[in-house]
């Protein structure tokens, strides 16, 4: 993230968007996972890095205006497929480097995954995917431990309800032009850029499994 005392939310980039763009793909009632495909955000660094090389500006490019609470804001906008009213079990892989963020209330899942709760105003980035129906707001880098000037990678699986013709909203958020920089150089096997650390952080999810609920 970036330097103490200068952000408050959190950050992250969708490599295939637009500045302040959304994407929107409809839902495709015979095949709900892939109403999902292709959901991955990135906050590539903008060289040189400062700070020991442990932060770095990301893209000027990806600057939007439109939303005054933050300098970046990136969403990926879905339609989920399936029947319309029916509700589905949806098992997804979790992977990325990413930084740090705390949150008060909300249920902790476990380690880095929690569902609600409000983001605390310590200037760091927080990654997300808010599901209308039934709504819940699940966040992928939340962090027990004091934030810092460090990234981590992620590899989980979760399972969340989703239901037919609900709106999934992934997204990454930032208050200011700063993002901690994988200055640890992790690599997460088998996502592009492996074997290569990506130069930045982002988080991507893919759908292993869809079953509709009992």
């Amino acid at each position: 993230m970036n330097r103490i005392g200068e952000r408050i939310a959190g950050a992250a980039i969708g490599v295939v968007l637009l500045a302040s763009c959304v994407t929107r793909a409809p839902g495709n009632s015979a095949a709900p996972a892939a109403s999902l495909a292709g959901l991955r955000l990135e906050v590539p660094c903008a060289n040189p890095k400062f700070n020991q090389d442990t932060e770095c500006h990301w893209d000027q490019n990806l600057l939007q205006s439109a939303d005054p609470q933050w300098k970046l804001r990136r969403e990926i906008v879905r339609t989920f497929g399936g029947k319309p009213g029916t509700t589905y079990q949806v098992t997804m892989r979790v992977r990325g480097v990413v930084e740090p963020k705390n949150f008060t209330g909300g249920t902790v899942q476990f380690e880095h995954f929690q569902t609600d709760g409000t983001p605390v105003k310590n200037d760091y980035n927080f990654y997300s995917l808010h599901v209308s129906d039934p709504e819940a707001t699940y966040t992928f880098n939340r962090n027990e431990e004091k934030v810092g000037h460090y990234t981590f990678p992620i590899d989980y699986r979760v399972t969340i309800p989703i239901r037919g013709g609900a709106t999934v909203t992934m997204g990454a958020y930032d208050s200011n032009d700063v993002a901690i920089a994988n200055h640890k150089h992790f690599v997460v096997a088998g996502v592009p850029p492996a074997p290569a650390p990506f130069d930045g952080q982002f988080f991507q999810l893919d759908v292993e499994s869809v079953r509709a609920a009992r």
